[in-house]
């Protein structure tokens, strides 16, 4: 886009060199010359205005992804909380399940000492302890129903301590999964705002060039005012009084196309045909219609050397594709006054006089003003 601009600002510059190129281009080609500036930057323009609207598109897309992407870090920052809240639970669960089995484990061990002690002494002790028979067998039946109750309490202890630490690793798995993940979808959030900004940079740069192209846009709108003014200095006041005009190309009177609308011979679209073709060998005679001054003589564009003569009154004729130009800009004319060879200069498909009449600078069908062939 800036290489865009600057190949705009280099036209520009050319165009409006008025010292450089006084001498060689005339009023209206300048300002045929301008005007074809103006449209390739209004196309700039356009085309930047497009872009403008895609960028504009994607930050509004950026926008919302990035939103979306923020939602999906809040949701797994409060999985993770859940899950390490659950995790710090289970672990005091845990905890207080080993205590319990401890305490358990010890009394169980004095226990089973009591019961299963191998020295006969043990069991004297027992005897020894008790009344009698009866509560001697009383006491061992109690000592062994404590000891199958703590076999089975601590069993279930022990049981309730893999199934919660089961669940513990279940819950450290689902917190490394949830890190992970809310790692990635941080990483994606980074990308996608490191995307936003550029695209906010390129809406900048954008904006700015556009205000460049529109600037642009104003010194030649300035500058076509000034070069019609000029032209409009250039030409004649008062009335046109010259009455019918003269055949432009004596001799030969084979019109080969006609005022109005038409499929362009070289550009083969539909074009409003600004004036009459008159077929005419090349080199043959061109005159000017009637009595005027010539506002320019030269190159001119598609229609090659053309020179324009303006009548007074706001009509001005054109006399386009020729081979040789015989009057210079400035030069006063009369009637039937030969002014140009017949060519096929410029865009032409063949040698023939192209004949304009343009009334306060709008074209018109010259065919009424002329005087029959």
């Amino acid at each position: 886009m800036n290489k865009k601009i600057a190949w705009i600002c280099i036209i520009i510059i050319t165009i409006t060199s008025f010292n450089v190129f006084a001498a060689t281009k005339s009023d209206e080609q300048k300002l045929k010359d301008t005007k074809k500036s103006k449209q390739n930057i209004q196309k700039a323009l356009n085309e930047n205005k497009k872009n403008q609207a895609k960028v504009n598109d994607n930050i509004e897309e950026l926008g919302y992804k990035i939103s979306n992407t923020q939602q999906k870090i809040n949701k797994a920052q409060s999985d993770l909380n859940k899950a390490q809240s659950k995790i710090k639970s289970t672990s005091a669960e845990i905890g207080k399940l080993e205590n319990e089995i401890g305490i358990k484990e010890d009394l169980l061990g004095e226990r089973i000492n009591v019961m299963y002690k191998t020295s006969d002494m043990s069991y004297i002790e027992v005897i020894l302890s008790s009344k009698d028979m009866n509560e001697l067998l009383s006491n061992l039946d109690m000592i062994k129903k404590i000891v199958k109750s703590d076999k089975e309490l601590l069993t279930q202890l022990s049981h309730n301590k893999k199934e919660i630490e089961a669940k513990r690793e279940v819950l450290k798995k689902k917190e490394k999964e949830i890190i992970s993940l809310k790692s990635s979808i941080e990483v994606e959030k980074s990308r996608l705002v490191a995307s936003k900004n550029k695209q906010t940079a390129l809406k900048s740069d954008l904006q700015k060039d556009a205000k460049k192209l529109e600037a642009n846009i104003d010194a030649l709108n300035r500058y076509a005012k000034s070069l019609e003014a000029e032209i409009l200095k250039k030409q004649s006041k008062g009335s046109y009084v010259g009455g019918e005009m003269g055949w432009p190309a004596p001799g030969y009177s084979r019109i080969t196309s006609y005022f109005g609308y038409r499929i362009h011979p070289t550009l083969k679209t539909r074009k409003l045909h600004t004036g009459l073709d008159i077929g005419a060998p090349m080199g043959a005679n061109i005159v000017a219609a009637n009595d005027g001054k010539v506002i320019s003589s030269g190159w001119l564009g598609g229609y090659g050397n053309a020179v324009m003569i303006d009548h007074g009154g706001g009509i001005v004729t054109l006399y386009g594709h020729n081979s040789k130009l015989l009057v210079k800009t400035g030069q006063t004319v009369k009637r039937g006054q030969s002014i140009a060879k017949a060519g096929s200069t410029g865009r032409s498909t063949g040698p023939h006089c192209h004949f304009e009449v343009r009334k306060n600078g709008k074209y018109v069908n010259p065919l009424p003003m002329l005087k029959s062939k």
